[in-house]
Parts: structure tokens; C-alpha cells; sequence
């Protein structure tokens, strides 16, 4: 004899629970939530690095990559250009008390950086050269897979050892940092003029949404009234001068090496947006003109003049014809 049907149903719905759910809820219930918004607005950021420099304590090309950091938070970075002048030279880092020599790769920190140098070629350049061994002794998809899984760690060294490299080099130049931090250098004498000069030919292209100035120059004030005027949102980084009265939002250096500028983006977008859309929808009175011209139509056109200029400035209930009737029942 067959054990009953009836049995082996239960035995399944107690071992998968979830068939007793329908199909829709089941959809509902593992249905992720939407994704954040991302800002797609172009952004263009323009530097003057003698009008407004990062602080000392912290390295040109550090300062550059959270600038860029803080730009990205406001949509998609479309153009990074800084103007310096030829004879502008990196000033010499303010070090701390307790000076300590960080490794990128472990997390370890030293005294010394000779020290730290030993234990990167000794652990860390041994550790890479096996790796990249291993993915040069693979073959086929198993390279792949490989290679794959390794990418992280092998960016992660060639990193670090970049930096070691440039913080080996004593003659690094503005251009350099801000060049390995993806900023395109355009070296001039004035470097005002070129970034006014510049922002207007954004301006007037029409190309970006966003203007990022980094700059403490009050001059500016009026490219940022024209950029209002234009609806490209502005922004200002060096809140230290008056020139961040004249853009919408504006950031101090310590609040974009903090990180309070990248986060502070998306709500001030936000506010952006809905700013726009409550302009769209805003409602605005026209005055409508005094006399309207009434057209009657007429299968026949006869007396379609006549009609219209007795029925002019009288309701339509009051014709000449409805007049003479009342005056003849009287």
C-alpha cells in the first residue's frame, strides 16, 4: 500500500514554509528598497591654489583628492582644472608632536620612516611578488579567477608604494601632486584672471550644472551673480572670505578635509531639486484685457457684424431683440 497524498503534502509544506505564501506577497517581500538617488549633475571645478591653499598640516595631493571627493557628492565631475603660478612651490609640512609613519597596506605605524620602509620591502614587496607568481603560473580560467580575487590586494600595494615612492621625492612640484590626484595643471602668471576667464567659458558652453570655485578672490562675486542668474548652482570652497556670501552653499577647507562637505552634499541637492520644482509649479497672475472680442457663428453669415457690435459690452442674455420685445408687451 501507497501512503496517502494527503501525507506527503504536509511532509513538503513543513519542509518549505514558503509555498503556503502567494506568489505576489513573496514578490512584495523581497523586493529591495530603491536606491539613493545619485546626482547626475556635471560639475566643473576650478582652482586658484595661491588664492586658496589646503592647510599645511596635510599633504597637496590629500587635500586634492578629498576636494574631489566633495565635488563627486554633487553630481558627476566633468571638468578639474588648477592654476598656478610657475614660481608657486609646496611649503614645508607643519609636523606634528608625535610624528608617526602610517603603512597603507597592513595599518602598522612607525616611528621612523627608515623603519617603515624596512617592513615594506622585507613583508609587503615579498607578499606581492608571490602573488604576482601565482597569477603568472596560472592558466585559463583559473587566471582568471585568480587574478580576480588578487585585485584588490594588488591595487591596495601599488598604491601605498606610490606613495612611499612620492614621498620620497624631495623636488615634487604643485604640478606633480595635483597631477597624480587627476587635476589638470595650467600653469600662468595670473592665475585670477585665468580662472575668471575660464569659469565664464564654462558659463557660457552651458555645459555644467554645478561650479565648485576654489578660490577667496572677492572679485568673483559677479561671475557667481551670473551663474545665478544662468541657474548653475554654485559653490565655494574657502569660506574664510566674503566670497561664499555670493554662492549658494559654501565649505571651509577644515569642513572638506573632515568630510562634512561630502556629506552635507546630498541633502543640499536636495534642496536644490525641490527649490526647482516648486519654481515650476509656482503660479503667477496675467492680467486679462478688458474687452473681449465676442464671435458668433452663423450658418448663413448674414448680420454676424451687426450681432457682434450690439452684443458688445452688454451680457449675452441682453440682446437688442429681447429689449424691443419687453417694450412692446409693456
Amino acid at each position: 500500500m501507497f501512503p496517502p497524498l494527503s501525507h506527503l503534502r504536509r511532509r513538503v509544506l513543513a519542509a518549505a514554509p514558503e509555498l503556503l505564501v502567494p506568489l505576489f506577497f513573496r514578490c512584495l517581500s523581497t523586493a529591495t528598497a530603491p536606491a539613493a538617488r545619485k546626482p547626475t549633475t556635471a560639475v566643473a571645478v576650478l582652482w586658484d591654489l595661491a588664492a586658496s591653499s589646503p592647510p599645511t598640516t596635510l599633504p597637496l595631493y590629500d587635500a586634492a583628492v578629498r576636494l574631489h571627493l566633495s565635488a563627486t557628492s554633487f553630481g558627476r565631475l566633468r571638468l578639474s582644472v588648477a592654476f598656478v603660478h610657475p614660481t608657486h612651490s609646496l611649503p614645508a609640512p607643519a609636523a606634528p608632536a608625535a610624528t608617526t609613519h602610517l603603512c597603507r597596506v597592513c595599518g602598522r605605524r612607525f616611528r621612523a620612516r627608515d623603519a617603515l620602509l624596512r617592513h615594506f620591502d622585507a613583508i609587503h614587496a615579498r607578499e606581492h611578488a608571490k602573488r604576482l607568481a601565482r597569477v603568472d603560473s596560472s592558466r585559463g580560467d583559473r587566471r582568471v579567477r585568480l587574478a580576480a580575487a588578487l585585485s584588490h590586494k594588488l591595487s591596495k600595494y601599488e598604491k601605498a608604494a606610490r606613495e612611499l615612492t612620492a614621498g620620497a621625492d624631495a623636488t615634487a612640484t604643485p604640478a606633480d601632486e595635483l597631477g597624480r590626484a587627476g587635476i589638470r595643471v595650467a600653469l600662468t602668471r595670473t592665475p585670477a584672471a585665468s580662472l575668471r576667464e575660464r569659469a565664464q567659458q564654462v558659463l557660457d558652453e552651458g555645459s555644467v550644472g554645478c561650479l565648485m570655485l576654489v578660490s577667496g578672490k572677492d572679485e568673483l562675486a559677479s561671475l557667481l551673480r551670473v551663474a545665478r542668474e544662468r541657474g548653475v548652482r554654485s559653490v565655494v570652497v574657502g569660506g574664510e572670505s566674503g566670497l561664499a556670501r555670493w554662492a549658494d552653499v559654501g565649505f571651509s577647507w577644515a569642513e572638506v578635509i573632515s568630510g562634512k562637505a561630502r556629506n552635507a552634499a546630498p541633502s543640499v541637492s536636495g534642496k536644490w531639486r525641490d527649490r526647482d520644482v516648486l519654481k515650476g509649479l509656482e503660479w503667477r497672475y496675467e492680467e486679462a484685457d478688458d474687452e473681449e472680442e465676442l464671435v458668433f457663428e452663423d450658418s448663413d453669415g448674414d448680420g454676424v457684424e451687426e450681432l457682434a457690435r450690439n452684443a458688445k459690452g452688454k451680457p449675452w442674455w441682453k440682446l437688442e431683440s429681447d429689449v424691443e420685445d419687453s417694450n412692446v408687451g409693456g
